[in-house]
């Protein structure tokens, strides 16, 4: 009789626990449902969207020093790489000058130098300035800016012609550089810099580039209604890099990319689309 009670007692105890797990994952899953029910009743507009989750100096400086920059990849961008022979490339010029705005550490700078093309970018915060050179053992020069806050440092590679401005993107201007840019790649720029500034930044952007100026731009496009947590990258859709962009340039949007995996589940996104867009400056 023990032992059939003993039984009957563990067969119970194996159904109470698979009940539990049953009721425990139709809570949490009618818990998700409620969510995003809850989301899509309170849907925002793209303006109201726009006004969240904005970043300054020390909150980027803040990101580098704890080592919380999941944008920075340890290769040249793909994007970058398939599409350089047709759209940035200069064959007549091949030592022209290529601008990587809010270019941190990237290693796109490198790959870009490799080709034989005078490389500048310009990044607010200092720390990445220095390890970009000193990651890549790399000899540089820092020199003070002369009427702008903010260094310059210089490759002292001859085969690495790489000059990083550390100071505001908007105080980079054709007189402080001598001259100005060929080309432009942008990959991370345009999608963090804040909403309420993306048109001065294409406007200066424009300031910069030389008359037959042309560049690559990186945009994201995904459901603004799943971000949790608002803030760089930010959601950039084709209407909006059009709008930005077409009074300064001929807009043409060279491919679209699905992500998938961690890139979009760190920021509970259900897609995002990785747009490449190609730029020709002072349209006529």
């Amino acid at each position: 009789m023990y032992a059939i009670s003993s039984h009957i007692c563990r067969k119970a105890e194996r159904v109470g626990g698979r009940l539990r797990y049953l009721i425990l994952g139709a809570l949490t899953r009618s818990t998700y449902r409620i969510d995003r029910l809850k989301m899509s009743e309170n849907r925002q507009t793209y303006e109201d969207y726009a006004q969240k989750g904005h970043y300054n100096h020390q909150d980027w400086s803040q990101r580098w020093q704890n080592q919380t920059t999941k944008w920075h990849v340890e290769e040249a961008n793909h994007h970058l790489v398939e599409n350089y022979e047709t759209h940035l490339q200069d064959k007549d010029n091949p030592h022209s000058s290529i601008f990587v705005p809010l270019c941190g550490k990237s290693l796109d700078m490198i790959w870009l130098a490799q080709k034989g093309h005078q490389v500048v970018g310009v990044e607010v915060v200092e720390q990445p300035c220095h390890d970009f050179f000193q990651e890549n053992k790399i000899e540089y020069k820092v020199q003070n800016l002369q009427g702008v806050e903010g260094k310059v440092l210089t490759s002292q590679v001859t085969e690495m012609n790489i000059t990083i401005y550390n100071c505001d993107y908007f105080a980079l201007t054709p007189k402080l550089l001598g001259y100005r840019f060929d080309s432009v790649w942008d990959r991370a720029a345009f999608v963090a810099i804040n909403p309420d500034l993306r048109c001065d930044y294409a406007k200066h952007l424009a300031s910069l580039m030389a008359p037959s100026g042309r560049g690559l731009l990186v945009s994201l496009n995904y459901d603004i209604n799943e971000r949790i947590h608002p803030g760089p990258p930010f959601c950039t859709p084709d209407a909006l890099v059009q709008s930005v962009f077409s009074p300064l340039a001929l807009v043409q949007k060279l491919s679209s990319t699905l992500l998938t995996g961690q890139r979009i589940e760190r920021f509970h996104l259900s897609y995002m689309d990785e747009n490449i867009n190609y730029l020709k400056f002072n349209k006529e």
